[in-house]
């Protein structure tokens, strides 16, 4: 299957492989301010899950030069997407929030053959 399925978009070592795996949980908490005493919690429930995944392609290699443009598509399109890890654990529906990508070591014709990646995911929620 490969590292991660992201929808119908799969990170493999061959393809877009993704070099570190960074995520960031939070809790949403509110302050009440008190005279006298410190501020008040309040617990209003999950916070954001956001799920960072830097990696490398090397088109002329596997996978070909379309990989980070299909990204996009699916970042534009809006739509969540049902997240499953190697192990075919089912993570929920998630949704694209970023793509960043940076080509380096050019062909004479501009070709890219390190495109540098990372995608931000964030959990969606009906």
């Amino acid at each position: 299957m490969g590292m991660l399925k992201l929808g119908e978009f799969i990170f493999s070592v061959d393809t877009a492989a993704y070099q570190k795996l960074q995520r960031s949980t939070s809790r949403r908490l509110a302050k009440i301010n008190r005279i006298g005493k410190r501020a008040a919690h309040q617990d209003l429930g999950p916070g954001d899950d956001v799920i960072t995944l830097p990696g490398v392609i090397y088109p002329t290699y596997k996978g070909g030069l379309t990989q980070i443009d299909e990204m996009r598509k699916m970042m534009n399109a809006g739509e969540p997407l049902m997240l499953v890890d190697g192990q075919g654990n089912v993570h929920d529906k998630w949704i694209i929030a970023n793509v960043t990508e940076t080509d380096s070591v050019f062909f004479k014709d501009g070709v890219a053959q390190q495109q540098d990646f990372s995608i931000k995911i964030e959990r969606f929620e009906e």
